[in-house]
């Protein structure tokens, strides 16, 4: 017969957080103190006995019910899961000796300081926190007996299928899920590799580009072809007929920022169909635009569903820690995808992907979207008007969509340029950085997390690093001669 645990306090010794509470639980379960069916005091009452706020409690709970060790049911209370205690004694715990899952589960509010300006980050503070918890808790409570690494989260992917229609059009969507936007790129390359026996792959990108993308095709032995970044976007023109990769950020490309335009969206679609070739689209941060219509996803052109590959990723809409990302490969390349994501074990958290899904189904995800949109255009405005009063004939790029721009700086060596704003106290990054074939002078900066007066201040300080950084005498190229 299951005992209750309120029966006799738990002896929990010094609690500091979640951390040590989620310990002793388990090792009470090891030790017989607690057994399979027990029920656990409420989080009302384990928070007074243990000297911590219920939210403390609540997030340990959690915690052990995404590891299986507790199960929660309405009406009946929190009790510790049949199996438990074999498994404690076996050594099973919810995480290694230094990991948090608070870290990757509940978005950070700490991390960069807000002048650091690299792209990346998004505004963690921006999300509805009780929403997220309320997201957590709900996940937290339906995965008893779910194995991760066989499972995908169904309440995910269910969730995902409704956003992408909703926000990119895209209709009857079963995404494969991924920890990072990364592994699902690797696992198209290494897919379309299996699909092109004896034959060297090409991958196309533009460049300057993403890193994460050249580095994958990289570390697979592909032979990689730069093209440089273009205002409508990569051309077929120098693609040539062979069947190979193209990889592009369509809706905003990273890091330049132009937006492909529709008339190279249709040809690439066509070009990938006559060539047998593959696309992939990084919808990295395409789901914020700023006073422009929204372009088809590459996806919804006609023709596309056979050679295009959709990524996605909460990473630019809610935090990079949460290790989410979504993939939808062409029909032919869906089972080779998900035999590599078997073998390489690279899908997200469950507990991440379920709290996810539970975000997006109960509307937050929609309410937050909307929010960050007015914030982040408000911040983006920001910094272009204080970019034109201290440096007016600066190029930015850029500013239609996302979370960064891009300042241009023709002549200047960007990286010093970099260096001297990094002594002034602001971390940006240099657009040269970014190139591997095609150098562009210049800063990527991100608006993300900009201050009410940062956007002044930064602008400032770039005026007077410029004027710092002038040889011979002659004005910096983009500061009108007013400056100084």
């Amino acid at each position: 017969m299951a005992r209750t645990a309120t029966s006799g306090p738990l002896v929990l010794g010094r609690i500091t957080g979640v951390t040590d509470l989620v310990r002793v639980i388990v090792d009470r379960i090891a030790d017989g103190a607690l057994s399979d069916g027990d029920r656990l005091p409420s989080t009302r009452a384990l928070a007074e006995q243990a000297g911590v706020s219920r939210g403390t409690v609540v997030r340990a709970f959690d915690e052990l019910a995404a590891a299986g060790f507790i199960v929660s049911r309405h009406g009946s209370g929190t009790r510790i899961s049949d199996g438990a205690a074999v498994a404690a004694r076996a050594g099973a715990r919810t995480r290694g000796a230094d990991e948090d899952p608070s870290e990757s589960v509940v978005p950070p509010r700490q991390g960069r300081t807000r002048r650091d300006l690299r792209p990346g980050i998004p505004d963690a503070a921006l999300i509805d926190e009780r929403a997220w918890r309320r997201a957590v808790r709900a996940a937290a409570g339906g995965m008893a007996g779910v194995n991760p690494w066989e499972e995908p989260s169904p309440t995910l992917v269910a969730a995902l299928s409704g956003h992408l229609r909703r926000h990119r059009g895209i209709a009857a969507a079963r995404p494969l899920l991924f920890d990072s936007s990364r592994s699902a790129i690797a696992a198209l390359y290494a897919a379309f590799a299996e699909a092109s026996p004896g034959r060297t792959v090409v991958v196309h990108m533009e460049d300057p580009g993403y890193r994460g993308a050249l580095l994958m095709a990289r570390d697979q032995g592909l032979d990689v072809r730069f093209h440089a970044a273009d205002p409508d976007g990569l051309s077929v023109a120098a693609l040539g007929d062979e069947p190979a990769i193209v990889f592009t950020t369509p809706a905003h490309q990273y890091p330049v920022g132009h937006r492909m335009s529709v008339e190279r969206r249709v040809t690439l679609v066509e070009w990938a169909g006559r060539t047998g070739s593959l696309v992939i689209e990084d919808d990295y941060d395409g789901e914020f635009r700023y006073g422009v219509a929204p372009l088809p996803a590459l996806l919804t052109i006609p023709g596309a569903a056979d050679h295009v590959a959709y990524v996605g990723t909460s990473s630019k809409s809610l935090a990079p820690d949460l290790r989410v990302a979504w993939c939808l490969p062409p029909a032919g390349l869906r089972r080779p995808v998900e035999r590599w994501l078997a073998v390489h074990r690279r899908g997200p958290s469950a507990l991440s992907a379920d709290a996810l899904g539970e975000f997006i189904a109960a509307g937050a995800m929609d309410r937050h979207l909307a929010r960050a949109a007015r914030v982040y255009s408000d911040r983006r405005s920001r910094l272009v008007a204080a970019l034109r009063r201290e440096c007016p004939e600066l190029v930015v790029t850029g500013v239609e969509a996302g979370l960064h721009l891009c300042v241009l700086l023709p002549g200047r060596d960007d990286d010093e340029v970099v260096r001297a704003l990094e002594s002034a106290g602001w971390r940006t990054r240099s657009l040269s950085s970014q190139a591997a074939a095609h150098e562009v002078p210049g800063l990527v900066l991100s608006y993300a997390r900009l201050g009410a007066r940062d956007a002044d201040a930064f602008a400032a300080a770039l005026r007077r690093v410029l004027m710092a950084t002038l040889r011979g005498g002659e004005v910096a190229p983009g500061c009108s001669d007013r400056i100084g």
